[in-house]
């Protein structure tokens, strides 16, 4: 049996939407970044977690569908819900103007629910894992014609 753990897996990166949840809902438990949900889950079912924080759906932009074909297929079960109020900032490396931004990285969700701005500003828009992700994407490639929507 493994050892209990006061940790709380979630996908993506330090900051994301889903760390936020953790922080909010088990402020005396320590979030567990993973690259992706299956990771979450398995931390969990290998007992480097105790809990997953996973998004289920989205009011504006629907259902997670990875999440409705991995937790059938996992041992976990859902415990309980939080609501999150997503609030997103265009991020851009300092001293970048609007005029200068081509492309707008964020997870599916992010870009689906900002789409009318950025499709009225004309920008390209850029699936990546999650929003905190993008946000230190763009921060280390260092391309001023790049912005991410994150919280």
């Amino acid at each position: 049996m493994p050892e209990k753990t006061n940790r709380i897996s979630f996908q993506g990166e330090p900051g994301a939407n889903s760390d936020t949840a953790c922080r909010n809902m088990f402020p005396s438990m320590e979030p567990l970044p993973c690259p992706t949900f299956e990771d979450a889950f398995n931390a969990v079912e290998t007992g480097k977690a105790e809990l997953a924080m996973i998004p289920i759906e989205n009011t504006i932009a629907g259902r997670v569908a990875d999440i409705h074909h991995l937790l059938p297929e996992s041992r976990l079960h859902i415990v309980g819900e939080y609501f999150l109020p997503i609030h997103f900032q265009l991020m851009v490396l300092p001293g970048v103007k609007r005029e200068e931004i081509r492309s707008v990285h964020s997870h599916i969700h992010a870009l689906g629910q900002c789409r009318k701005y950025i499709r009225k500003n004309g920008w390209k828009q850029v699936v990546a894992g999650d929003t905190a992700g993008s946000a230190k994407m763009v921060s280390e490639v260092k391309d001023r014609t790049m912005a991410a929507l994150a919280p």
